[in-house]
């Protein structure tokens, strides 16, 4: 969702429909996705005839390891807190993959979503994005 808004012209609008065709993904599940993307401040929603979703913040200061670590959370690869679990307290596993985890996230946190859009993805994305009839809608 956020690479074909970041794709599209800046401030143009499009539906989550249209996202869904271009990507063959479930609308319900997109739908979730807009709602969690919109919450956390990375996309705009309007509802009505005129609605739709678009970018809230230029593709540069999107960091991908922010969206996941916001849209994921941190520290759930494993959920020590469900037990009672007889290695509480005496276990590596549970810092050893919290550990993996940031390395993962400070490695994604290294692009943005410009710097994807400045690879061929970027032009496949634009190539998408006007084949799809309806796609961009003015505001």
């Amino acid at each position: 969702m956020l690479l074909y808004l970041a794709a599209m012209e800046a401030g143009a609008w499009t539906t989550t429909p249209a996202v869904a065709r271009s990507f063959g993904v479930s609308l319900n599940h997109l739908q979730k996705v807009a709602r969690g993307l919109t919450g956390a401040g990375y996309i705009e929603a309007r509802q009505g005839r005129s609605g739709g979703v678009r970018l809230a913040q230029a593709p540069a200061e999107v960091r991908l390891g922010a969206v996941v670590a916001e849209l994921e959370g941190l520290g759930c690869l494993a959920e020590c807190g469900r037990g009672p679990c007889p290695l509480a307290g005496r276990c590596l596993l549970k810092h050893a993959l919290d550990a993996a985890e940031r390395g993962f996230i400070r490695e994604l946190d290294r692009f943005t979503l410009a710097d994807v859009l400045a690879s061929p993805t970027g032009a496949a994305l634009r190539e998408l994005i006007a084949r799809e009839p309806g796609g961009a809608a003015e505001p």
